[in-house]
């Protein structure tokens, strides 16, 4: 992961266009030069508020898309945003696709760092946390709220589309599950590390994420504890979603399907 910090806070405002063109359309394939060209505009300006390598947010942005033109009901949900980079690129793509944002990202974070580890956790995992705190380890990702307020200001977004929510899970998840249930989740990215948050946060909202809906495991490779976490969440709910890699391990993805119809 590249460390983003000393890269200041320089949001560029008024960078919507491409080519003169006010309403870019994003062919998201891979082999299409205006998707490329958009996803590296996207990777490049949310840089400065993301650990997430450039796989992690192109994959975040596809999903995004795919979730607003294939129809899918309800929100995005990120929880663990750390500087709201993933969060930023989900509402650039849709402000680059579609000319508007569409889809709210809910913010979700302690902005207070990460929570303590447990055995489940696995040694790298217990041996970061030790030394959280040193050179290179971002201040146990702490993320300072006004930072994030401050980049969503310069990025243009409203409050209705960045829905900042801070505080640790177990207390914000519950104050706000009624209001996520009524509106539901087209895609759900869970970038919390450890395993008791990871399970937290599929036990609590996965049940809200629409069918065919996308779930990010950000940490599935990094962490024993995140991995351990969502094996546990499809075993104890007899699930059979199917567990997808990213490119180089940079992350995990599943679709919230009920069963195998032919499509994988």
């Amino acid at each position: 992961m590249k460390n983003p910090r000393g890269r200041g806070l320089t949001v560029l405002r008024n960078r919507w266009s491409l080519h003169g063109n006010t309403s870019p359309v994003l062919h998201h394939h891979r082999d299409d030069m205006a998707w490329t060209d958009i996803a590296d505009r996207i990777v490049e300006e949310i840089k400065p508020f993301t650990m997430v390598p450039k796989v992690g947010i192109v994959k975040t942005i596809e999903l995004a898309i795919s979730a607003i033109e294939n129809g899918h009901r309800g929100d995005f949900v990120e929880c663990g945003t750390w500087l709201g980079g993933s969060s930023f690129a989900m509402l650039l793509a849709q402000r680059y696709h579609f000319g508007e944002i569409r889809k709210p990202v809910w913010m979700l974070d302690s902005f207070q760092g990460l929570p303590p580890t447990d055995e489940r956790d696995g040694p790298m995992a217990l041996n970061y946390t030790a030394t959280a705190y040193e050179p290179g380890n971002w201040d146990n990702c702490t993320a300072p709220i006004e930072r994030v307020r401050e980049a969503i200001a310069a990025f243009g977004f409203s409050n209705a589309e960045a829905i900042v929510v801070p505080g640790w899970f177990n207390d914000t998840i519950p104050a706000h599950k009624s209001e996520i249930a009524k509106r539901g989740i087209s895609l759900l990215r869970a970038d919390c590390d450890w395993y008791e948050p990871v399970h937290y946060v599929l036990t609590e909202l996965a049940p809200f994420v629409c069918e065919e809906g996308a779930i990010i495991i950000d940490d599935y490779f990094a962490w024993d504890g995140c991995a351990r976490a969502a094996h546990a969440f499809l075993t104890e709910n007899d699930l059979s979603w199917r567990i997808r890699s990213m490119d180089d391990f940079h992350g995990a993805w599943m679709i919230k399907r009920a069963h195998r119809t032919g499509a994988l």
